[in-house]
């Protein structure tokens, strides 16, 4: 999500400063925020364009009288909700549902059950519907016309250079993003090295992208696939995220070798051309002192599949229904809040590196529960100690272990989302849904 407000126009004088924008700000520990992508889409399970009397902006347009519209010349972008949260759009007409951090997971799914009725009525009232799959199965990247927002226009003429799928990323993609505060430095790197060798077996039993140009395609999720082919130098596993030191400084050391996509002027994007942020503060030219509003706008520019950013972001997995989705944020607080289960994770996880986990997910996406580990105990061992390390954790933090019971499900029918969708009479495919969605 990525809604930009005005920002903090101090000049960067020093690393430090550049530092405080991973540090976090009050964190509680155990609190949780989701935001749950969802591809708008019409009976045929083709996407809906964003604009038109019956398209997505009509929708956010609709919610705008209860809530406090965001407006990009003239055009309504999102939607702040009353009591915090967000509806946001994405470069494809996606519908992103932004909880706020909240402490229990009770609270995030009435939240998300409740927003998810409001904005799925509106849609359907329009004749389409909002749906939790990975990525569209019937249309392509160059079907559908942008979304009217300046920053998605910048980055198109980025990604088309910068990789060959990014624009299936930006049109075609969703996902489910968990965040969780981290206490200090220390506290960060000790999630990052937990996160990242959990991801492939996650990715292998949440798999719910199976469907690219109306085909069955050899991947039981595209979406590793597509971020891979997307930009090598600001997404995927950068190796740093495995090092003994990693803290505050190698995050910043990352950011500014990274080149600058554009920057605010007079409340205005402004394209910079191929600089790095270093390079950037060391000559800033007619763009001016370089201050920290800059630098945030910066970092909202980099996607590795785990970011830091004052707290910890976990984007690798597919959008999925909502008792999976409750499913994968239950593990992650039931595995990462409390120090017992993390050391407990941290002596039995497998031993990954970089290059490694990188493989490791493209396999997991192609091959789901049947994908084949390079290291360590098959795939349904590790998830299944995932799932039982969390519930320990789940139920010491006085939340119900019954959140885990959608994944606990997966691991015993050796199956993931993927494994379900179909073809209706007529051709049209269909995802997994579920059967009454949550109203």
């Amino acid at each position: 999500m990525s809604t930009d407000r005005p920002g903090d126009r101090t000049p960067i004088e020093s690393l430090s400063q550049l530092a405080a924008a991973f540090q976090p700000k009050e964190p509680v520990k155990g609190r949780l925020g989701i935001e749950w992508e969802q591809l708008p889409v019409e009976p045929s399970s083709r996407l809906v364009p964003y604009a038109g009397e019956r398209g997505v902006e009509s929708l956010l347009a609709a919610l705008s009288p209860q809530h406090e519209a965001v407006r990009e010349n003239g055009h309504v972008t999102a939607v702040r909700l009353r009591g915090g949260g967000m509806v946001a759009l994405e470069p494809g007409g996606q519908v992103e549902i932004a909880s706020p951090p909240v402490d229990s997971l009770e609270t995030v799914h009435r939240f998300l059950a409740r927003v998810l009725k409001e904005v799925d009525g509106e849609a359907r009232r329009r004749g389409f519907r909002l749906v939790p799959w990975g990525a569209a199965p019937h249309n392509g990247p160059e079907d559908l016309p942008d979304v009217p927002k300046t920053r998605y226009s910048l980055l198109r003429k980025h990604l088309e250079t910068a990789g060959p799928r990014g624009r299936r990323m930006m049109k075609l993609t969703a996902a489910t993003q968990v965040a969780l505060d981290y206490e200090d430095e220390a506290d960060m790197a000790a999630k990052v090295r937990a996160v990242l060798p959990a991801l492939p077996y996650l990715v292998a039993f949440t798999a719910n992208a199976p469907v690219a140009d109306g085909r069955r395609s050899r991947w039981l999720t595209q979406r590793p696939w597509i971020w891979r082919g997307t930009d090598p130098r600001r997404c995927g596993v950068p190796g740093f995220l495995f090092s003994e030191r990693l803290g505050y400084a190698e995050l910043v050391r990352h950011a500014l070798d990274r080149p600058v996509l554009f920057l605010m002027r007079d409340g205005s994007y402004v394209p910079v051309e191929e600089r790095t942020f270093r390079r950037l503060l060391r000559s800033p030219g007619e763009l001016g002192p370089v201050t920290l509003e800059d630098w945030s706008l910066h970092l909202t520019t980099l996607f590795p599949e785990v970011r830091p950013r004052g707290y910890l972001e976990i984007r690798t997995l597919d959008s999925l229904p909502l008792p999976m989705a409750m499913g994968v944020a239950a593990l992650f607080k039931g595995l990462l809040a409390l120090e017992g289960p993390l050391a407990e994770w941290n002596a039995f996880r497998p031993a990954y590196t970089a290059a490694l986990l990188r493989d490791a997910l493209l396999g997991a996406a192609r091959y789901g529960p049947r994908w084949k580990p390079p290291v360590g105990p098959p795939a349904e061992a590790v998830l299944r100690r995932l799932i039982a390390l969390a519930a320990e954790g789940l139920v010491a933090f006085g939340e119900n272990p019954c959140w885990l019971a959608p994944l606990r499900e997966l691991v015993e029918r050796s199956s993931c989302p993927a494994d379900f969708w179909r073809r209706d009479e007529a051709g049209v495919w269909r995802g997994p849904e579920d059967p009454d969605p949550v109203y």
